[in-house]
């Protein structure tokens, strides 16, 4: 490993177009570990450089330690506010932690969470340092998280993970009696979809109590089929059968992808709105009626899990796009992530954290899931507008000097500091989504958005003992694109480096006559492609040092 350091180091050493500045050198990682677990990049946009240090500085403030009934735990406390391991939050910090921390870091509270599971197969919502644990019962969201977060660790470490036994019950099968408890006490058997108690878009406060009551639901508790709970649970469905077939159970394999399929169907059938362009925040179960228009609200957190979860269509997630767009403009946000958009009216909520609108979950700005929505327009092929949110949300957060639990309408920080759930989302986005590099043991996938920005960084996942290294540059008076990449995974894969608004004007039409591509000087076969506004080209390739040049035809 440490040869293979030296080898990535070295290319990035070599590669820096800049002068000056720490960001770029190797930096401490967790006590015990040397700096060549770290993961570092520097970037010709100061603002990203800023934004990453403030999630490594969230993860060291909320970093735990303790030990619990399985050993010793290791993990991320929600936030500065909450001391306790969320498994909600939890599973969202494994994008930001695993660029920098061990392995007991990614699993260990997930084993301790599973130790805590009822005979009904329910899991709490979270676990502290003296052995307590509870759970937020408006929620429906802890157990597919702990499916979601255990489907991203065996992406690091492996399937012998998941046959771990817990109190003589494998991950697996403690997973699996998780996910089918939300399928029996969870579940509304005449509309087909999860049921969850009337809260604000994916919140945990209901509307009936002024106090710590209302995270707890009740006789007096209005329930609903909400698109949240619908989106993380069929999401949690998809992993679930993955890690099935990876153990080869072909019963419990079709049992989930069926499961999630209907799912899906009856949330398109009743949840979404043809007419607006996404997911209506809920149906009520019981006789409760507003007296305003809740089909009006965007409920931008639900919606942004049904596009990663996979449960809205790829059409349906850029109408989800273009109306969280639309109405970030009409309400002058100052960032994507408002979570409810309109909020509901004053006096609809009796707790006095959501009881106004703008404040809170009721309207709040949440990067917990902005960041998502940004991670899901890299995807789908609206890499320039989620380059310009992304800046957004890291300017904002600069401001504050800090990534807070949510922000008011003006951009000001509010609730806990240092919320280590804004440090996950915003991990992903900044290097899944904006650098493209999805690494793992498995397989690498390279896809640069990047535009006209430059970068270089040496991505590594400590707890599988990868990196990939890559520069890329953008030289517009050349109209040319340099991508420098190495990794130490060993499969082929493909490198698709979606282009720079300048060259991708001539590019339309996916003419690749109007490109020249060569890979270490030699031309090399490619494609050129559309998703949505992005014009991609891509590359078959092996992950040993090379040189791509991507550039005007001659």
């Amino acid at each position: 490993m440490r040869r293979v350091f030296l080898a990535a180091l070295c290319l990035l050493i070599l590669l820096d177009p800049w002068d000056g500045g720490s960001s770029g050198r190797p930096e401490a990682g967790p006590p015990g570990q040397g700096p060549e677990v770290s993961t570092t990049f520097r970037s010709s946009v100061s603002e990203f450089e800023q934004l990453f240090h403030l999630i490594r500085a969230t993860l060291s403030r909320d970093r735990v330690e303790f030990p619990g009934k399985t050993g010793p735990v290791a993990g991320f406390a929600a936030g500065t506010s909450y001391p306790q391991i969320w498994l909600r939050d939890a599973a969202t910090i494994i994008p930001a932690s695993r660029l920098f921390y061990p392995a007991p870091y990614l699993v260990s509270w997930i084993e301790e969470h599973l130790a805590f599971q009822r005979p009904d197969g329910s899991l709490e919502d979270w676990i502290d340092a003296s052995g307590k644990a509870d759970k937020n019962t408006t929620e429906t969201d802890q157990e597919a998280s702990a499916v979601l977060g255990a489907a991203q660790a065996v992406r690091i470490l492996g399937l012998e993970w998941p046959g771990k036994n817990i109190r003589g019950v494998s991950i697996l099968e403690r997973l699996d009696r998780a996910l089918r408890f939300v399928l029996s006490a969870r579940f509304d058997k005449t509309r087909g979809l999860v049921t969850g108690a009337h809260t604000a878009d994916w919140g945990d406060v209901d509307m009936e109590d002024a106090d710590q009551k209302a995270i707890y639901t009740d006789a007096k508790t209005n329930w609903t089929v909400d698109i949240y709970d619908q989106a993380i649970v069929y999401g949690a469905g998809r992993a679930l059968a993955e890690l099935w077939d990876g153990r080869g159970a072909p019963d419990k394999v079709r049992f989930w992808r069926d499961a999630s399929e209907k799912l899906r169907e009856n949330a398109d059938r009743i949840l979404w709105q043809e007419d607006r362009g996404y997911y209506r925040v809920h149906v009520h179960l019981g006789d409760l009626k507003h007296d305003f228009n809740e089909d009006a609200m965007f409920p931008m957190g639900g919606n942004a899990e049904a596009i990663l979860g996979g449960l809205a269509s790829p059409e349906k997630a850029r109408r989800i796009i273009d109306t969280a767009l639309a109405r970030q403009a009409e309400f002058k946000m100052p960032t994507l992530s408002a979570v409810l958009l309109p909020p509901y009216p004053k006096g609809v909520f009796k707790h006095p954290a959501v009881d106004e609108p703008f404040e809170y979950q009721n309207g709040g700005l949440w990067d917990w899931f902005g960041a998502k929505l940004v991670y899901a327009m890299f995807e789908n092929g609206f890499s320039d507008v989620a380059r310009e949110k992304l800046l957004e949300i890291a300017r904002k957060n600069i401001a504050n000097k800090g990534l807070y639990e949510w922000d008011a309408p003006d951009g000001s920080g509010r609730g806990s500091p240092s919320y280590a759930g804004s440090a996950g989302s915003l991990a992903k986005a900044l290097f899944e989504g904006y650098f493209g590099v999805k690494l793992s043991p498995a397989g690498l996938e390279l896809a640069p958005r990047l535009g006209e920005h430059s970068a270089r960084a040496n991505v590594r996942i400590p707890a599988a003992g990868v990196y990939a290294a890559f520069e890329y540059r953008w030289d517009p008076k050349a109209g040319r694109i340099l991508y420098r990449y190495e990794s130490n995974v060993p499969k082929e894969g493909v490198v698709r480096v979606t282009l720079p608004a300048p060259l991708a004007a001539q590019a339309v039409g996916a003419d690749s006559s109007v490109l020249e591509v060569s890979l270490d000087g030699r031309p090399v076969e490619f494609s050129i492609g559309s998703i949505r506004r992005d014009i991609v080209v891509s590359v078959r390739t092996d992950f040993r040092p090379h040189t791509l040049l991507i550039e005007r035809a001659r």
